[in-house]
Order: C-alpha cells, then structure tokens, then sequence
C-alpha cells in the first residue's frame, strides 16, 4: 500500500517530458516549497507517520516527501530502505515520470516480496483521467461518503483549509485548479502556482482559519461532479464505486466485491480482520444547528445525488 506517494509529489506529480533518474529521486527525496507546510506532525497527525519512527534521521517538519508516509507504511526501518532507493533510483534511465514510477514500485515489491501495488492518496479522484491514461493497466476504486461528512471533515482538515482557499481565490480571476490537468496534472503553471504558494503566501494563517461551511460543501461538489465524470469515463472493468455507508453496514460483503474486482482471493482470514477495522460513529452533522445543516444539505444536494446514483 503505498499510502499518499502521488499526493506528497503534489502539481509535479505528473510533469510531461522525461526526466533523468537522478531528478526523478531528487522529487522523491527533497520538498516542495508547499509540503513542509502541509505534511507534517501538527497539520496532519493521523496521515503523517515519519514522526511515530523510533529512530529516525530527518526532521519530520522537513523531511524527504517519500518518507513522510509512504515509507514507515511499509517499513520498521524507513531510512534504511531511503538508503537503499537513493542509491537504487537515481541508476533508471531518462524517461518519463509514469515510467519511474514504475520503477519505483519494482523496486518496492522487490524489497516487500508484493507483486501487486496500491496507491492511496486524498483527493485523487479528481486525477482519475490523468492517472488512468498514465497507468492503463491500473484498475480504479473510488469510495464515496456523504458529502455533508465530508465538507465538515474538510473544514476541520488543516491541508484541506488550503485547497479551498485557494481554490475560492483563484475563480476570481477564472481559473479552475480543480481542471482534471491541473490539480495533478500536466499543468506547469499549477506546480508553479503551488512552489510561489509555499514561499509568498501565509500559509499558517490560512491553515489557522476554518473556511465557511458552504465554501466546503462547494468545494466538495465540484471535486465530486468532476472525479465522477472522470470515471465514468473508464470502462466499466477498470472502476468500482464502494460506498462509505455500505461498507459500516455489511464490511465483508463490500470487501468480497472488492477483492473480486482486483480477481484477488476473499481470504478468510483477511476478511475477518479487515470487517474489524470500519468503526461507525456518530455523525457531527446531526450534532449541527439546523441552520448549518441547512447550508450543508443545499451545497451538496446535486452532487449527492450524482454520488447516490452510483450504487
């Protein structure tokens, strides 16, 4: 499971063109003006790992954007499989970006004896057209959540806080960042907007405020309404829609359709452990004011809807 490794690549995830192996390691490897501010232990506790390692070498307020997460998911010792890709990585040949990829997850399953990989990374749904013609060997699967959630999710997400502020700013001026080829795409100026970002703008400030409920639930529609309309797009045998709802309801029956997706065995034993793992909780929604729930229900009822129709 390679946790988060496209998201911490931010705009450059994607760059057209090929690139040296050397550079390809030194994206890995070195952040982004942006990510010190965006990954680390204060603004994303629970998604950020580096700084739960015993021992390690890096400050985690700084530290190398394929360590922040990716690593310790996999690995007791993350700085020593570091060692070993920055001697490894920077050997592949100029090629493109998907190509090094590539290279990067052989190099992985090598070390973990896995031959199949897992990119997990928030808000990539909205990436699905770039990645999917990238990767067309890749299968897709999306899980949606009650937009209500996650708007209010999204207000309390410090990295989500920026997006949406920069996101607002930016359709002043007509531009969309949530472009299928912007967000992580093949839009130099998005990784250019996202480096001057990191240096010029208070981004600790920004991170400080909550945006309004309804800027959220905006925000979360047209990231929704765009990432659908992407995968649906893709042949039915790329793409499966699991519902956050279902899951919490019946966990064994979603994961079998899911490892019958991936033409993967139900195993019993992951079965049992995996239907352990989704915890239902109360929802803060209905915990709001009904004026705020109002807000939340009207900025998210079209995409909702879009959202129910795929069950």
């Amino acid at each position: 499971s390679l946790s988060e490794l496209i998201s911490t690549q931010g705009a450059r995830a994607f760059l057209p063109g090929e690139i040296s192996g050397a550079d390809f390691w030194r994206q890995l490897s070195e952040p982004s003006a942006l990510m010190p501010h965006l990954a680390n232990p204060d603004v994303a506790p629970n998604e950020f790992l580096y700084h739960k390692v015993p021992t390690r070498r890096f400050d985690p307020y700084r530290c190398p954007p394929i360590a922040a997460v990716t690593l310790p998911h996999l690995f007791d010792d993350p700085d020593s499989v570091f060692d070993h890709l920055a001697s490894a990585m920077p050997q592949m040949p100029r090629q493109s970006l998907p190509d090094h990829y590539r290279g990067l997850f052989q190099e992985l399953g090598a070390l973990t004896g896995q031959d199949t990989w897992v990119e997990r990374s928030g808000g990539t749904l909205l990436a699905t057209a770039t990645l999917a013609d990238r990767f067309p060997e890749a299968r897709f699967v999306t899980i949606l959540r009650d937009g209500r959630d996650v708007a209010l999710s999204m207000q309390a997400y410090k990295p989500s806080r920026f997006v949406i502020w920069m996101w607002k700013r930016a359709r002043v001026f007509g531009i969309d960042i949530l472009k299928a080829d912007a967000h992580i795409g093949t839009a130099r100026w998005m990784w250019w907007t996202e480096e001057l970002s990191g240096r010029l703008l208070p981004v600790q400030r920004i991170l400080g405020a909550e945006p309004d409920l309804a800027d959220c639930a905006a925000f979360w529609s047209a990231l929704t309404k765009s990432g659908l309309k992407q995968l649906e797009a893709l042949p039915q045998d790329r793409r499966i829609v699991l519902h956050y709802d279902d899951i919490l309801a019946d966990p064994r029956a979603e994961l079998t359709r899911l490892a019958r997706f991936l033409d993967v065995a139900a195993d019993d034993s992951w079965l049992s452990q995996a239907a352990r793992i989704p915890e239902r909780r109360p929802r803060r929604f209905d915990q709001l004011p009904r004026g705020a729930q109002y807000v939340l229900e009207r900025g998210t009822e079209e995409a909702r809807a879009i959202s129910d129709a795929w069950r």
